[in-house]
Order: structure tokens, then C-alpha cells, then sequence
């Protein structure tokens, strides 16, 4: 006997089928006896998806709403600043947590089960960001899983070596393209990750300017390091301001790295290209070329209500939306691939294990109230439940009550 039994359903990728559920785990796809379990549901015309991954946010910015516009990426890095310190540092780690826990709500609701986030380390905020991600990643274990990423800097090199050593931080994140010696804080990075034995997720040539020389600095990094399938870089926008020839080069490179490219298309179209006059570019990077090269290219939600971007919903179906009309992605098979950039695409990014919709993986699932990709995008469908190992984590967008 299984445990639960999903009929008729509609599997990405896979088609209409049956789909057991035993043990946490998917143990039977296919034609099933309708009798062959504990629980069993009709789902005839419904869209199954393996759970969304939002594989960039930043969690402990979420939802620091300003009262100023930005009119650039370092403006809102000013105005995010002025935020942080204006918080009174002994309510600071009740104020992140409180802000992580509505956005991770809103985002299990929706039918994600991973999650991304960067967490700032140092300034006003100190270790307390990372220390309030940790936490959070505990209370919601078993419902959603929160990966965090923590920025690397040598001055505090020894504390974060210490909490990589314990688990807590799964990703080192950095922002070498800003930094006054791109080429050097990349080498410290690369660094900081074979000694850590951890990946990359670096934020990269998140600019107007056609540079990418930051970009094309780490491609060649990744190879001489080993680090294949191991660096991920996020933006990477700059690419869509050089020439057709320096992009090609630096795609064929990017595919030979086995590096993985993240878009963030609402907070980059939001904040970039305000210093154009007409014609005014877009924003994102290369999507459509990158994709073409094989490459794994995954979007996210990035910003959420804060100097960055004062939108988003933490709902990886309303930004899928959003990243299809902005990639000119139409067609029923380019919204399939949509899907696939906020699902499978990501995963692999993140480096998730057991995941999909097959016979072993985990039973980590949405269904959602759509017969394909393209209908549950367009129409931003509801998402009937979510599932986490078998049990129901969510329903028709709201969060189940949590018992261990």
C-alpha cells in the first residue's frame, strides 16, 4: 500500500499519470490501481510540478520599505544602509526574523520549498543576519528549506570559517564587480570556497556599462579551480551591453565552466537604465543566448519590497509571469522552459538532491489548477497544495498549521 495517491494528474514533462506517494518519497508513476492507497485524490486536470526554487533573494531586506526612490543600484544600496542602522540594534534580530518569516510564508504558500537567500555580514548588521537566517532555518525545516548564502570578506574571515564549518552557511556569496580590485577579491573568494568546501553564488556585472571583464575573470577561475557546476553567477546584466562577438566568446566560456547564470529581471528592469535617454535598454542579461549555449539559467525574485525593488510577492509563479514577458517567452514550449528556470533549472544551481518528479525522489510537489505550464503562468493559477516529503505544507495559497 502507498500512502497517498495522486490519479490523472498532469506531471511536468512527463504527461498524465498516476503518481504514489510512500514514505516521503515518490514510489510509484504510472497506471495505478485506485485502490492501491491509504489516501487517494483525483487530480484529472491538474498541472504537477516538482516545488518552486527561489534561488536568489535577500530575506533580511525584505519588506524595509523607503519612503525615497533609488535612482540607481548604489543609490539603493545608500538608502537600504540608512534603513539597516535605523533599526535600534537590541530590537534588530526580532526585526529580521519577524520580515524573514512573512516573505518565507508567503513563499511556501506559493509553492515553493526552497529558498535562497543572501545574507549581509558585517556593518550595522554584523553577524546578526546570519545568525537570524540559522534560526529560521530551523523553525521551518520539514515545510520549506532555507539555503543561505553569506558574503565572504577577510575581515571576519575566521568567524565565518567557524559557521562553515558547522553547516550553517551552504553558499558563499560575494560582490566582487563592485569591489576596487574586482580581479583580487575574486582570487580571495575562490579562496574562501576551496577552503570551505563550499560554492559560489556571486553577484556579477550587475551594470549598464559593457564590461564583463569580472564575469569572464571568474569563468576562467572556475576552470582553473575545478569548481565546475560549483559557481553561480547572479545578474551578470553588463553582458547585454557588449558586443554580439565579446558576449559569444564570454557564453562559449560560461558553457565550457559549467557556470550557472541566475536573472533577475524585476529588480534589474526596475533599476537599470535610468541614466539612457531613448532607446532605453532592458535590463537583463542574455537570457535567449545563454539558454541557446546550454546553460543553466534559472530566475528569481531577488529584491522584495525594499530600495531595490518595492514589488514582489515572494510567488515564483507571479515572477515567472513577469521574467516570460520580459524574455519574449510565448509559446507554450517557451513557457515550459519558463517553468523549468524556476524549478528544475534552479535546483540543479542549488544543489538540491533528490529532486523531480521521479520513481525515489523526494515527494516535494505543487499542484496547481492549470492542465499545463503555459495556463498556470499566464493565468498565475492557484496552487492547490503544496507538499513537502508527502505532507500537505500549504493549500490554495495559504500555509497549513505546522505540527512536527
Amino acid at each position: 500500500m502507498y500512502d497517498l495517491l495522486l490519479r490523472g494528474g498532469s506531471l511536468f514533462g512527463i504527461g498524465v499519470s498516476d503518481l504514489a506517494v510512500r514514505a516521503g518519497q515518490i514510489a510509484g508513476i504510472g497506471v495505478l490501481p485506485a485502490d492501491c492507497a491509504a489516501v487517494s485524490h483525483d487530480v484529472s486536470g491538474m498541472l504537477i510540478i516538482p516545488p518552486f526554487v527561489d534561488s536568489h533573494t535577500h530575506l533580511d531586506k525584505a519588506l524595509m520599505y523607503a519612503q525615497e526612490e533609488a535612482s540607481d543600484l548604489m543609490e539603493a544600496v545608500s538608502i537600504s544602509g540608512k534603513l539597516q542602522s535605523a533599526i535600534p540594534q537590541d530590537e534588530l534580530t526580532g526585526n529580521i526574523i519577524a520580515r524573514m518569516r512573512t516573505v518565507l510564508d508567503w513563499e511556501l504558500a506559493a509553492g515553493a520549498t526552497t529558498v535562497k537567500t543572501h545574507v549581509q555580514i558585517g556593518g550595522s548588521y554584523g553577524f546578526t543576519s546570519l545568525d537570524a537566517a540559522i534560526e529560521i532555518r530551523r523553525e521551518y525545516a520539514g515545510r520549506l528549506e532555507l539555503l543561505i548564502t553569506a558574503d565572504w570578506s577577510p575581515a571576519y574571515s575566521e568567524a565565518f570559517d567557524k559557521h562553515a564549518r558547522q553547516g550553517d552557511i551552504h553558499f558563499i556569496g560575494g560582490y566582487p564587480s563592485i569591489m576596487p580590485d574586482s580581479r583580487k577579491t575574486v582570487d580571495l573568494l575562490f579562496d574562501a570556497a576551496l577552503r570551505c568546501g563550499l560554492p559560489l553564488d556571486l553577484h556579477v556585472d550587475e551594470s549598464d556599462a559593457p564590461n564583463i571583464d569580472c564575469f569572464v575573470y571568474i569563468l576562467e577561475k572556475t576552470i582553473s579551480c575545478g569548481m565546475e557546476e560549483r559557481v553561480t553567477c547572479s545578474h551578470v546584466t553588463a553582458l547585454a551591453a557588449v558586443s554580439d562577438s565579446e558576449a559569444s566568446r564570454a557564453i562559449d566560456l560560461c558553457a565550457h565552466a559549467g557556470v550557472h547564470i541566475i536573472t533577475l529581471p524585476g529588480c534589474n528592469m526596475y533599476l537599470s537604465g535610468r541614466a539612457d535617454s531613448q532607446p532605453i535598454r532592458r535590463g537583463i542579461t542574455r537570457v535567449d543566448d545563454l539558454l541557446k549555449a546550454g546553460i543553466n539559467v534559472s530566475y528569481a525574485s531577488d529584491n522584495i519590497r525594499d530600495p531595490f525593488r518595492p514589488f514582489g510577492n515572494g510567488d515564483m509563479l507571479e515572477e515567472a509571469l513577469f521574467s516570460a514577458q520580459v524574455m519574449q517567452y510565448g509559446s507554450m514550449s517557451g513557457l515550459e522552459t519558463v517553468m523549468r528556470m524556476g524549478t528544475e533549472n534552479p535546483a540543479r544551481a542549488s544543489l538540491l538532491k533528490n529532486y523531480g518528479l521521479k520513481i525515489g525522489c523526494r515527494a516535494d510537489m505543487v499542484i496547481i489548477d492549470a492542465a499545463t505550464a503555459g495556463e498556470a503562468i499566464i493565468g498565475r493559477a492557484n496552487r492547490r497544495l503544496v507538499l513537502n516529503a508527502g505532507k500537505p505544507v500549504a493549500k490554495n495559497g495559504a500555509v497549513l498549521p505546522w505540527q512536527i
